[in-house]
């Protein structure tokens, strides 16, 4: 029997927040600091599958913060980059709000208890509850630099449900990574891929989940 469904947990990344394709980011880091792609790759990796983690992946768990990482990432470029210019390049990242998912998280908010659940680091964390309006619809937000666990880490999705107050199996995350989705309900979550707002509002309403119509 399907657990009640208490929270419902969203990630950000390609469901809330339109994220260039990592490519982009490598290719403008190499060129600003003259570094090859190929040497830059690998420390900015964020698979999370296994240790040593890459730089990104120590800055997205809290191992580093923005100071530390900058200068971590320093070491290793050719031509090291200025604290600035490394943020800004990080904030381009986020191209904006996916405004069909949020006005469906506005919808939901009516009636529903919602959260979100990221893998992020603080300078993507501090930009987009600064940019973001969706953040005014959610109850709790948790990012991995927080936590100390990015997903799929079980540890990340117990934390998690006890910061909620919640059973594992009364949460539902909504991730669009496949491998993050069977990592939760690997945590007794229950877990739905995203696709795109419309059908993600059918497999909520399948769920017995409904979202009020639109004022």
């Amino acid at each position: 029997m399907t657990d009640s469904i208490d929270w419902l947990v969203f990630d950000l990344g390609g469901v809330l927040v339109d994220v260039a394709p990592p490519a982009d980011t490598l290719t403008d880091l190499a060129a600003r600091s003259d570094t090859a792609v190929e040497r830059l790759a690998p420390l900015l990796r964020e698979r999370f599958k296994a240790r040593p983690f890459s730089l990104a992946e120590r800055f997205q768990v809290g191992e580093l913060n923005a100071r530390a990482f900058h200068a971590a990432l320093n070491r290793e470029l050719t031509t090291p980059l200025d604290f600035d210019t490394l943020t800004a390049a990080l904030e381009r990242m986020l191209r904006g709000e996916k405004t069909d998912t949020a006005a469906l998280v506005a919808r939901l908010g009516r009636c529903h208890r919602l959260a979100c659940y990221s893998n992020t680091n603080a300078v993507h964390w501090r930009c987009i509850a600064r940019e973001f309006g969706f953040f005014a619809h959610l109850d709790r937000a948790f990012a991995s630099q927080e936590v100390g666990y990015a997903k799929p880490d079980p540890r990340g999705f117990a934390a998690v449900a006890a910061a909620l107050g919640a059973a594992p199996g009364a949460c539902l995350l909504i991730d669009d990574r496949r491998i993050n989705v069977e990592g939760a309900r690997a945590a007794g979550w229950q877990a739905l891929v995203f696709h795109d707002a419309t059908a993600l509002e059918a497999d909520l309403a399948a769920l017995g989940v409904s979202a009020p119509a639109a004022a």
